[in-house]
C-alpha cells in the first residue's frame, strides 16, 4: 500500500500525467467550490490556503499559461471578494491579507511552473544525446514500447534500422575526435533532412544511429534505407570525410517480446552489410 501511495504521487507530481484539459476543469471547479465554503465559515475558519492546491495542480499539468494565469487571477478575485464581503475586519487588516494572499497565490504558481521546467527539462536531458540532439537509447526503448503497444491495439507493421558508419574510427584517428564528433552532427543532420516527419532517429552510442519507421513496409523502408545510404556517401564525401554507411533493416509484423530482440536483428543485418562490402543494405 505505501509503495502504490508513494508511486502515484510520483506520477502525479509529474508533468504530463493529468491531461491539460482534465487539470484546467479540475482546478477551476476546485476554486469555485472553494469559494461558498469560504464564504459560510466566515472569518473564523479561513479557507485561503486549500487555493494552493488547485493552483499547483494546473501550474504543474497546463502546457497553456494562459489558462494558468487565469486559475490564478480567479482566484485572486474570489479571495478578495470573501474578504471584503463577508469578513469583519478593519480595512488596513483587509488590505494586509490581500497582499498575503496575493504573494501567496503568485508564489504558489511561480513555484510549480518553474518545477514543471525542472522536471521536463531533466526528462529531456535523460533521453537526449549531448552531442547530435538526437534522442538516446533509453528514448529508444521507450518508443519502441509505444509502437509495440499500438500496434497491438491497432495492428500494422513499422520497421528498424540500424546504421553503422564505415571508416568512422580512422577519421578519429587521423584527424582527431573534434573531426569524429564533426561527422557524427553531419550524420544527425542528414538523417533529420532526409528522413520522413513520422520517424523517430536515435543516437545509441558511438557511431550507431537508429530510425524507427511507424508504419512501414519492407519494401518502403529499403527503398528510404538505400536512398541514405547514397546520401550518406555524398554527403559524407563532399564534407572531406571518407565515411560511408552500412545499414541493416527488420520489418515488425507482430509486437515484440521485449525491444533488445529488434535490435539485435537490425544488429546481425548491420554487421552482414559490412562483411558483404560495407556501404550497403541488409535486411534481417
Amino acid at each position: 500500500m505505501r509503495n502504490q501511495i508513494s508511486s502515484y504521487l510520483k506520477r502525479f507530481a509529474s508533468p504530463g500525467f493529468i491531461p491539460d484539459s482534465l487539470a484546467v476543469f479540475i482546478s477551476y471547479l476546485i476554486i469555485l467550490v472553494i469559494f461558498p465554503l469560504d464564504v459560510i465559515t466566515g472569518s473564523q475558519v479561513s479557507l485561503n490556503v486549500i487555493y494552493v492546491f488547485p493552483l499547483t495542480l494546473i501550474a504543474l499539468h497546463c502546457t497553456k499559461i494562459h489558462l494558468v494565469s487565469g486559475a490564478l487571477i480567479l482566484s485572486v478575485i474570489v479571495q478578495f471578494l470573501t474578504l471584503l464581503t463577508f469578513h469583519k475586519d478593519s480595512v488596513s487588516v483587509k488590505i494586509l491579507l490581500f497582499w498575503i494572499i496575493l504573494l501567496s497565490d503568485v508564489t504558489t504558481v511561480l513555484i510549480a511552473r518553474y518545477a514543471r521546467f525542472n522536471i521536463l527539462e531533466a526528462k529531456r536531458l535523460s533521453t537526449t544525446d549531448p552531442l547530435t540532439r538526437l534522442s538516446n537509447r533509453r528514448a529508444l526503448e521507450i518508443a519502441i514500447s509505444a509502437e509495440s503497444t499500438r500496434q497491438q491495439r491497432y495492428g500494422g507493421v513499422f520497421c528498424l534500422v540500424l546504421i553503422d558508419l564505415d571508416g568512422f574510427k580512422s577519421v578519429n584517428d587521423t584527424k582527431g575526435h573534434r573531426e569524429g564528433d564533426n561527422a557524427l552532427i553531419l550524420l544527425a543532420n542528414i538523417l533529420r533532412t532526409h528522413t520522413r516527419n513520422s520517424d523517430l532517429i536515435f543516437r545509441i552510442g558511438g557511431d550507431e544511429f537508429v530510425i524507427l519507421m511507424p508504419n512501414t513496409e519492407a519494401l518502403d523502408c529499403s527503398k528510404l534505407c538505400n536512398g541514405l545510404c547514397k546520401t550518406i556517401a555524398d554527403e559524407m564525401l563532399r564534407s572531406s570525410f571518407t565515411i560511408t554507411a552500412s545499414i541493416g533493416y527488420t520489418t515488425v509484423e507482430n509486437p515484440p517480446s521485449i525491444s533488445v530482440d529488434i535490435l539485435t536483428i537490425a544488429d546481425k543485418a548491420m554487421y552482414a552489410a559490412k562483411s558483404s562490402g560495407k556501404s550497403r543494405v541488409v535486411r534481417g
